[in-house]
């Protein structure tokens, strides 16, 4: 476990620096890379993936303290930047992605896991919902991008793990 320990610190580093750089570049105008950085990220958070689902995996309690919140903030990044390029599609593709890896996590993490667990990774949850309704008032002349939105607006039990 300590190797995985090991493996798992770097790719959060490596994350942490990627999500930097794309920062940096997103304040910076340059969108393309910023995106480019932001998908870089994602898929450092896959290298991670492996491990949560492996025989030795790292604490739950980790998962949702570090590895979902990452997650979110990668997904968030990636609409942020396509909704500054007017690329308003793509940004609810990415806000539709990212709610459902989320969610696919939660029903990965949250069959026996503490109360405790299930309201932070609601909590979590929630701040891509929250963004749903944030961007859908650039998105009032495109029904079709709505339609998309539906599904990350409707109640989610953290506790059922289904949808109401």
């Amino acid at each position: 476990m300590d190797t995985n320990n090991t493996l798992i610190q770097q790719a959060m580093l490596t994350w942490q620096n990627t999500i930097c750089e794309g920062n940096n570049a997103f304040e910076n105008n340059r969108y393309i890379t910023a995106d480019k950085l932001y998908q870089d990220s994602l898929e450092h958070l896959a290298d991670i993936g492996g491990f949560i689902t492996s025989n030795t995996p790292p604490p739950t309690s980790w998962v949702i303290d570090q590895f979902v919140p990452a997650l979110v903030v990668s997904y968030l990044n990636l609409v942020d930047s396509s909704m500054a390029q007017g690329k308003h599609e793509i940004a609810c593709d990415f806000l539709v992605e990212g709610y459902n890896v989320v969610c696919d996590c939660g029903h990965c993490l949250l069959n026996t896991t503490q109360d405790e667990n299930h309201y932070l990774f609601s909590k979590h949850l929630s701040q891509l919902q929250h963004h749903s309704f944030a961007i859908r008032k650039h998105l009032a002349q495109s029904p079709n991008l709505l339609n998309k939105l539906d599904k990350i607006s409707e109640p989610y039990s953290v506790t059922s793990l289904t949808y109401h």
